[in-house]
């Protein structure tokens, strides 16, 4: 059964392909399929209306709501409103309003962009579908199945043979077992991890294997909701350099440093516009 409802400050398609998730397919039927936590879910937009079913919980608009941040619509605004007072930033919100940033499972967020490093996002949701559909729970919704990511437990069961061959993550799998095995025995608890000042979670994260400053900041700001993370993917930097550094290149330390300054706790929105207008209106290397 398909469930509505209304808001003006989201757009699928800018949220959902601005390389946060890797999650998502726009099907010839106008719906996005995808996996948002534990719902395998079709969502479509029209103007300020949204059409969604979900499984195998039906009609689960509190799973969604949490996803999409529905609940922060004021804090978006306050956001925006902040950053418009910067010229690059302000050009690409008027292309890219509603893009929003989504609040995800944090172990599928850290396993997921492990495999991003280095790697390009078709690639990589390719192997997340793998992975998922092999050793996570499937979930059929009308005619179509979807595959949750596996938990901590359930990806214990993968070799490093098979991850790497068998669902395309190359030499990542032993980064992927390591850090998956770690969080198991220390028994992680991703709310305390959440609840830690910036600093504090980006040190305890790049303890993991495969995670350095670029796959905590990713995680940190795609699922635990610190909004100060920067993430610097070759978009970013080169949108960093471009419009703040005249062209220059420029060093991660110093594009962190003016980022931290001058948008503070809203510099990830900030990142996420700069990527979007960057990788759609820049030339790579340009």
């Amino acid at each position: 059964m398909t469930t509505t409802f209304e808001n003006d400050h989201l757009n699928l398609e800018y949220t959902l392909e601005c390389g946060q998730t890797f999650r998502w397919k726009k099907m010839p039927d106008g719906f996005y399929y995808g996996v948002a936590g534990t719902i395998f879910t079709r969502i479509r937009q029209e103007g300020r209306h949204f059409f969604f079913e979900t499984a195998p919980q039906p009609e689960d608009y509190p799973t969604i709501a949490a996803y999409f941040g529905l609940d922060q619509d004021q804090e978006y605004l306050e956001t925006i409103a902040a950053l418009r007072t910067d010229p690059a930033i302000n050009r690409a919100i008027d292309r890219y309003y509603g893009l929003r940033l989504l609040h995800q499972p944090p172990f599928e967020t850290l396993i997921s962009f492990i495999l991003a490093s280095n790697n390009n996002i078709p690639k990589v949701a390719r192997t997340v579908q793998a992975i998922s559909k092999r050793y996570g729970s499937s979930v059929l919704l009308d005619k179509y199945r979807g595959y949750l990511f596996p938990t901590p437990e359930q990806l214990l069961l993968a070799t490093e043979t098979a991850l790497n061959e068998e669902c395309g993550a190359e030499y990542r799998g032993k980064y992927i077992l390591e850090t998956t095995r770690t969080i198991v025995e220390q028994n992680l608890d991703w709310e305390h991890l959440r609840a830690l000042n910036y600093d504090w979670a980006h040190g305890q994260l790049t303890r993991f294997p495969g995670v350095g400053r670029n796959v905590a900041d990713c995680v940190m700001l795609f699922s635990l909701g610190k909004y100060e993370a920067f993430p610097l993917e070759g978009w970013v930097q080169q949108a960093m350099e471009t419009y703040y550094f005249g062209g220059q290149k420029t060093t991660p330390r110093e594009i962190h440093r003016l980022a931290a300054a001058k948008w503070g706790d809203r510099a990830g929105y900030a990142n996420e516009f700069l990527y979007m207008y960057a990788r759609n209106h820049l030339k790579r290397g340009k």
